[in-house]
């Protein structure tokens, strides 16, 4: 299995929004714990709008981890099935589930029309 993580909001607290561009806070509780188990039963890719590379050095000062980034605009891989190292991404490649913070759960057209209506 493949397993895509978003950074902000997921691994990354992200207590000020964008702010600045720069990546100001420490791992959520658990994140980094729950990264390295992951990695022990799936390959990992995190997927992010920010600059790939600036993740991938700030997960590697938080966690040590073995990591590779793809260079904005540029799609080194098809797709990620890597188990020993964390790809760090802006695209989203497939994978069999998506972590995120700011997802909705699709089941059916009516029920994300509803969940995505403004008086929800």
């Amino acid at each position: 299995m493949t397993i895509a993580i978003d950074f902000d909001g997921v691994i990354h607290a992200y207590s000020k929004g964008w702010a600045d561009g720069s990546i100001y806070d420490p791992p959520l509780p658990g994140a980094l714990d729950g990264l390295r188990q992951l990695m022990a039963q799936d390959a990992v890719f995190v997927f992010t709008a920010r600059n790939t590379e600036q993740v991938a050095d700030w997960l590697f000062e938080h966690g040590e981890f073995n990591i590779t980034w793809e260079p904005p605009g540029e799609a080194t891989c098809e797709f990620w099935n890597d188990r020993d190292r964390i790809l760090v991404t802006n695209r989203k490649l497939p994978a069999t589930a998506y972590l995120d913070d700011r997802a909705v759960k699709f089941t059916d057209w009516g029920q994300a029309l509803a969940d995505l209506s403004p008086s929800r």
